[in-house]
């Protein structure tokens, strides 16, 4: 075999393989068109407090396109909108339950990691928020020292939501960010 045929014989051979290697590329389904439109709209709500527009956007969208992976995510964004303390209907048991809805769905789960961390958090903030509650009953002569205490405690806890709010912050921007 001269110089010539092996050359040309390398050169066929990787073009057959890779030819064999291209992958057909799959058109958007209506769901991910809708969705690249609907996204940013959800978050530009959000940025601006209108957190009912948001949840409306979203549960719109997911009640559209039912079982895809697109209406799966709107349960994280609801959830990450209701543990936002600027909320004024943030509950950190919604926040819970959507998230443990979110793990729970077949479809997508971009967002796993996030919302596996994200729901205990949820839990440990309204297990916290709980027990400071019942700790506070109303008792007209508790002590000094029983003021001080939960005065600390409650400021533990907002610095720790305080702390979850700028990780959510944080996790929304580098989400918002687009990709290369």
């Amino acid at each position: 075999m001269n110089r010539f045929t092996r050359a040309s014989a390398l050169a066929t051979g990787s073009l057959l393989l890779a030819a064999c290697t291209v992958r057909r590329v799959e058109p958007p389904t209506p769901a991910m068109s809708e969705w690249t439109s609907t996204f940013p709209q959800v978050t530009q709500e959000a940025q601006a407090s209108r957190w009912a527009a948001a949840d409306r956007l979203l549960t719109d969208f997911a009640a559209r396109h039912p079982g895809t992976a697109e209406a799966a995510e709107t349960l994280y964004w609801r959830a990450v909108f209701r543990l936002d303390s600027a909320n004024p209907t943030s509950s950190p048991h919604d926040a819970a339950a959507l998230f443990e809805s979110y793990l729970a769905s077949p479809a997508g789960g971009a967002h796993r990691a996030e919302a596996t961390a994200l729901r205990h958090l949820a839990n440990s903030v309204e297990t916290r928020l709980a027990t400071a509650n019942t700790s506070a009953a109303p008792v007209q002569s508790q002590p000094a020292a029983a003021d001080k205490a939960k005065d600390e405690e409650m400021q533990r806890l907002r610095d720790e939501l305080a702390k979850a709010n700028a990780e959510l912050e944080r996790i929304r921007r580098r989400l918002a960010q687009p990709k290369p």
